[in-house]
């Protein structure tokens, strides 16, 4: 075994580098970056310090990186998911509409993953997404006032790979999404503020009582009288929002990239698209974290995501309410 398979552990200041042979860049070792992904283990695998019990690889929340493989295609199989999310956002209604059931979305899952695939390869990537971006770009534009945060935030941060020969190997093009993420979040969380409906509750409040199924999860916590004077519970949620934004927010400015804070963020996300009833910004945010991680998105993950994708299409709250 040579040096460059071995696990290294460097210890400085406030950082670790870990280094399994696979690194996407020849001065990671010098880096204060961590490693893209996870070592694969035979029992075990070591996340920071934490040791997790081995589960399939296919059941990893994040990468397992085997000695000699292609790290960055995880990389890329992220920056495809933020597109397919981009694709399903901008579907017109009339296609999401019961005649149709699930048909069209099904089929136009498959479509887009198979159009979208060269970006996982890496000769074809950026033609991939400068296909992508022309079709995209110039629908945004020509409705530029229409656009909601998700076509914005897409704007801001797909094109910018393609100043990058290899995108999914620069660190220069994580940290713009780090500081880009980091700076939309606390963003949303002054706007909160400025709207007060967060934090007094009124916002929870109304979702409880006139939201969809998911929205009104929260309904229990307050009696029907606290609908024009929100409870301390519904307070409560809605200061929580706001502070959570804020954290994360300024730990991504911080250059914070722990993967057991990927994790919770994720989560977190997850957790507030099922409420929200509207996953698919928050696929967005997932895929764009996980670049900005360097951690990529594992297969896992992507199965996830495009499932939600599909679901949301005609909405979570609708989604359960024919399955119960």
């Amino acid at each position: 075994m040579n040096k460059s398979d071995r696990l290294l552990e460097q210890h400085g200041k406030g950082f670790t580098v870990r280094n399994t042979g696979n690194c996407l860049h020849r001065h990671c070792l010098l880096s204060k970056y961590p490693v893209e992904g996870i070592a694969s283990s035979k029992k075990a695998v070591n996340v920071q310090g934490l040791s997790i019990p081995k589960l399939p690889d296919y059941l990893m929340p994040v990468p397992v990186v085997k000695p000699g493989e292609d790290t960055g295609k995880y990389i890329r199989l992220a920056l495809m998911t933020a597109m397919l999310s981009v694709c399903f956002e901008r579907i017109p209604g009339q296609f999401t509409s019961e005649a149709s059931q699930w048909f069209f979305p099904i089929t136009l899952t498959l479509g887009a993953v198979v159009a979208l695939s060269a970006t996982l390869v890496e000769k074809y990537s950026r033609i991939a997404i400068t296909a992508f971006c022309l079709f995209f770009l110039y629908d945004v534009y020509s409705a530029w006032s229409a656009q909601a945060n998700h076509g914005w935030l897409a704007v801001w941060t797909i094109p910018i790979a393609l100043l990058f020969a290899k995108w999914w190997e620069q660190p220069l093009y994580a940290d713009y999404l780090r500081i880009t993420l980091g700076i939309v979040m606390i963003g949303a969380a002054a706007q909160k503020i400025l709207a007060g409906t967060y934090l007094d509750g009124t916002y929870i409040a109304y979702l409880s009582y006139y939201g969809s199924t998911t929205e009104n999860m929260f309904r229990f916590l307050c009696s029907d009288d606290t609908l024009n004077s929100p409870c301390g519970w519904h307070k409560f949620l809605g200061t929580f929002i706001v502070l959570w934004q804020i954290g994360v927010g300024l730990l991504l400015l911080a250059g914070v990239r722990s993967l057991i804070f990927l994790t919770v963020e994720v989560g977190f996300l997850l957790g507030a698209g099922l409420f929200a009833d509207e996953m698919n910004f928050q696929v967005l945010n997932i895929a764009l974290l996980c670049i900005a991680f360097r951690v990529g998105m594992s297969y896992a993950l992507f199965i996830v995501c495009a499932a939600l994708l599909l679901i949301d299409l005609h909405g979570i709250g609708r989604f359960i309410d024919y399955v119960v």
